[in-house]
């Protein structure tokens, strides 16, 4: 299990409630939805009505407990042990989808890894382990999506989850921030292609959040509080405060925006 979150320095904002946007009747796939961002999306859209597929990675377990809350709020979820980055696990994700609810609409390719190293140390080995999870896994992916989205005659969405370092690069994580800055002209390259199709492309810029890719702040207090210093808004991220416009970009509403990174991230791209 995942360590507990520490607080978050002040109350954190509460987001509006999921529900009023209804994602009934839709199925999504959430990449890396076991722990972070990605859990608490899957957990908001099951809120809003709609039917989830949740990968974990292979390295991670089932992560029940979700489930059973998703399933003791009366939603519906399946959980897929699958590497993003690889053909046949998508395929597997993209069946476990029609298999067990008939449909895809949405698409969130949250799953991620940093790859830390300076780049005099990278390995060749380093740089195909991020780009394949990171870039290769969500390009294909969504490829794989759009085919079942148009072969169905569904308007779809499809949400990727980039980085304040998509441009900002980030010391000490050089393919992280390379693999961000090719997410970001992948969101705005299958928005152009894919926009008279009815499948709208956009991505979520988080910033800094507490989870556990953030490790450092989330052990060392004196770092958190420095980092609640240098967000504008005084405080680091929590999942929660993302999840509002992920169940916009997902829904009905957001029919005309495509090609779009809304940054949710506190005022830290001001700095």
């Amino acid at each position: 299990m995942p360590p507990d979150l520490p607080p978050s320095a002040g109350p954190p904002a509460q987001p509006s409630d999921p529900a009023v946007h209804s994602l009934r009747g839709r199925c999504a796939i959430v990449t890396g939805a076991s722990r972070g961002i990605g859990r608490a999306i899957a957990l908001a859209y099951t809120r809003a009505g709609a039917q989830v597929v949740i990968n974990h990675a292979p390295d991670q377990a089932v992560p029940q407990d979700l489930l059973d809350l998703i399933a003791a709020e009366g939603g519906q979820a399946v959980a897929v042990q699958a590497d993003v980055g690889r053909s046949a696990d998508q395929e597997r994700l993209l069946a476990a989808a029609l298999t067990h609810f008939g449909r895809i609409d949405i698409l969130v390719n949250n799953a991620a890894i940093k790859g830390k190293a300076s780049f005099l140390e990278v390995t060749e080995a380093t740089w195909d382990e991020v780009m394949r999870t990171n870039l290769q896994g969500p390009y294909f992916l969504a490829q794989r999506v759009a085919r079942e989205m148009l072969r169905a005659g569904t308007r779809g969405r499809i949400i990727n989850l980039s980085s304040l370092h998509e441009s900002k690069p980030l010391r000490g994580s050089s393919v992280y921030s390379i693999s961000k800055s090719g997410l970001a002209m992948l969101t705005m390259t299958l928005a152009l292609e894919l926009a008279r199709q009815g499948i709208t492309v956009n991505s979520i810029l988080p910033g800094s959040y507490l989870t556990q890719m953030n490790l450092l702040a989330l052990n060392d207090p004196a770092r958190k509080a420095d980092a609640d210093n240098w967000v504008p808004v005084g405080r680091m991220g929590l999942p929660e405060d993302l999840v509002a416009t992920a169940v916009f970009l997902a829904g009905p509403n957001s029919d005309y925006i495509t090609g779009s990174c809304i940054r949710v991230d506190g005022g830290l791209s001001l700095v």
